[in-house]
Order: C-alpha cells, then structure tokens, then sequence
C-alpha cells in the first residue's frame, strides 16, 4: 500500500511537470503566432501601398517597354501583384486595422 502510495505520488509529481512544461512551450508559441499575424497584417498595408503607388508611377505605361528597366518594372509588379493576391488570399488582413495608424493616434 505504501508502494502504491510512492508511486502515485511520484507519477502525480511528474505528470505535472510534464504538463506546466507544455503550458509554457503553449505560451511561447502563442506569443510568436501573435507576432507572424501582426507581421503579416504591416507587411498586407506595405504590399497594398506598394502596389498601388507602382500602379500610379506606369498610369502611363511608360515601364512598358521592351528594354531592361521596362523588364525589371514588369518583374517587380510581377512581384508585387503575386504577394498582394496570396496576403489577401490567406489572410483576412482587411478587417484588421493599418499598424502605422495605430502608432500615430
């Protein structure tokens, strides 16, 4: 009976340990979920504001061309379209509101 008593102790004293180490591991990565949500909602309005100054500077279409700035610039968009439609894709950054709003208020 005394035996049964240790050993249930024991095993009681470990199970607890085990589990206030998986608490704090939760704690750890729930602090780096928050920290890649709020990334991605900045690099959202930074992706957004990039693309549509990019839209502003070619209104013309003078990056067009064939030559090599007109191949980068059409990389670039490229780019920058792509990141914009998988961002607003896979995160429902729209509803949250602009991080640099929220540092000037």
């Amino acid at each position: 009976m005394i035996y049964l008593v240790i050993f249930l102790t024991i095993l009681v004293g470990i199970l607890g340990y085990l589990t206030y180490i998986n608490f704090r591991k939760a704690e750890q990565l729930e602090q780096y979920c928050e920290a890649y949500v709020r990334f991605i909602s900045a690099l959202y309005f930074r992706v957004a504001d990039t693309r549509d100054k990019l839209k502003e500077v070619d209104r013309l279409g003078a990056f067009k061309a064939d030559d090599e700035v007109g191949f980068t610039f059409k990389e670039i968009d490229n780019l920058v379209d792509d990141l914009y439609t998988f961002i607003t894709k896979y995160v429902n950054s729209k509803d949250d509101q602009n991080p640099d709003q929220e540092v000037q208020q």
